[in-house]
């Protein structure tokens, strides 16, 4: 088993309903993409992911948008978040996933016992507090800034709106063009006086 796959199960292992959720997938072959990571394997009846050889049946793809929008607590944009091949299965992970979160407490607790897990805990989020807030409401507005207001990249959306524009300015053109044939026609066709 991957590393890969093996920090994934841990993830779950922290959240058995849905571990129990995703068994409901078992046997179906699926990755998690998000460069330069990514996760292949074949779900289990007890809701693990297993390494597995051959093509997955669906493929959730994510853009660091995504990742960097679960690290500041608001839901990805649909546009940072890529489905492929089977497009139900695709989405029933993805959903699965976009509630996975990791519980360092818990781990901290195994190798350093509960008091002292909860006292690191409690010190990072005090060293962290305002400043850690502070950052993180820059860190949302930065990527409501790169999403909406001085996009890189055209989003779907306004790409296909401009593509169906284009279509129509040119089916328009050319009924203008058969339109003036036909009375030119029209005008050559008639007697002269």
């Amino acid at each position: 088993m991957s590393i890969r796959v093996a920090a994934f199960n841990h993830l779950l292992n922290q959240h058995p309903l849905l571990r129990a959720e995703l068994a409901q997938h078992a046997g179906r072959r699926i990755a998690i993409v998000l460069p330069p990571l990514d996760v292949h394997g074949v779900i289990t009846a007890d809701g693990w992911l297993a390494g597995c050889e051959g093509e997955a049946e669906a493929t959730l793809r994510l853009k660091h948008g995504a990742a960097l929008s679960q690290l500041s607590g608001q839901p990805p944009a649909l546009s940072d978040v890529q489905l492929e091949g089977d497009a139900e299965l695709a989405a029933n992970v993805g959903r699965i996933v976009r509630q996975l979160k990791w519980d360092a407490t818990e781990d901290l607790s195994r190798v350093l016992g509960d008091v002292a897990a909860q006292r690191v805990h409690g010190l990072v989020r005090g060293l962290f507090g305002i400043k850690g807030e502070i950052g993180g409401r820059l860190l949302g507005n930065w990527l409501e800034h790169l999403r909406d207001e001085s996009p890189l990249l055209a989003r779907r959306h306004g790409v296909e709106q401009f593509v169906q524009a284009v279509d129509t300015l040119r089916d328009d053109a050319e009924r203008l063009e058969k339109r003036l044939a036909r009375l030119e026609a029209l005008a050559q066709a008639q007697p002269r006086s």
